[in-house]
């Protein structure tokens, strides 16, 4: 007799909290910090063959030569240094 008054009552009770309004809802949007854009620091270089760089400890750096697959991620902290058939160094960016 009490296991079909205790199913009664919490049955009642899901009823209940399923007719309770919906809260808004509430989207954050969190951007990582954007690390600084070092590109400018190398633009000495553009315009040397195999030229010998040395970056700050932990920047991610990428090398490819003009014409190259890349990925197309977007890394805002991370360096390009785009070279050409040649080795001489054509551009250098962030992304």
């Amino acid at each position: 007799m009490r296991l079909p008054l205790i199913l009664a009552a919490v049955g009642g009770a899901t009823l209940l909290a399923a007719c309770q309004p919906i809260p808004p809802s509430t989207t954050v949007v969190v951007t990582p910090p954007a690390s600084e854009c070092i590109a400018y620091r190398f633009q000495q270089f553009v315009g040397q063959k195999s030229p010998a760089i040395t970056v700050p400890a932990g920047t991610e750096v990428r090398h490819y030569r003009t014409g190259d697959s890349v990925t197309m991620d977007l890394n805002p902290s991370r360096l390009n240094f785009e070279y050409d058939r040649t080795g001489k160094l054509v551009k250098v960016s962030c992304g």
